[in-house]
């Protein structure tokens, strides 16, 4: 879990930084999820891993910023994607309990990364952004 959640974004992120540092510039975008802010929801190791995605989010975006580049996270909550399948029978509690009473697509997750990504988002960084309905409102 740690591996593919941590690791991965730090690989990443590093390779990243290679080109970016070159053209003093740049916009990374981590994918945490809900579960990262709110250790609600998911088993212990998801929740640590995604916790940790996003204090490389921002601990990155402190040591980067001066080179002008933008480091922020994305923390969707239940997005309607092949991974909850298995879940259908505890949808529509979940639906129910989220304010916009609906699960979110794979666009409302696409939306903040372009956002994101964007000259719109130039004075965000240490961000991040959770897309999940209002089902959980405190980061």
């Amino acid at each position: 879990m740690q591996a593919i959640h941590v690791d991965g974004a730090f690989f990443c992120c590093r390779e990243a930084l290679k080109f970016m540092n070159a053209q003093m510039g740049g916009s990374i975008i981590n994918i945490s999820s809900v579960i990262g802010t709110s250790g609600k929801g998911a088993g212990t190791p998801y929740a640590t891993a995604k916790a940790a995605v996003i204090g490389l989010t921002r601990s990155l975006a402190s040591e980067v910023g001066p080179r002008g580049i933008r480091v922020n996270a994305i923390a969707p909550g239940w997005i309607e994607t092949d991974l909850i399948a298995p879940l259908k029978p505890l949808l529509p509690g979940i639906v129910s309990m989220t304010p916009l009473l609906r699960l979110g697509t794979p666009d409302d997750v696409a939306s903040a990364a372009i956002y994101l990504a964007s000259d719109e988002a130039k004075f965000m960084t240490g961000q991040v952004l959770a897309p999940n309905g209002g089902l959980y409102m405190s980061q």
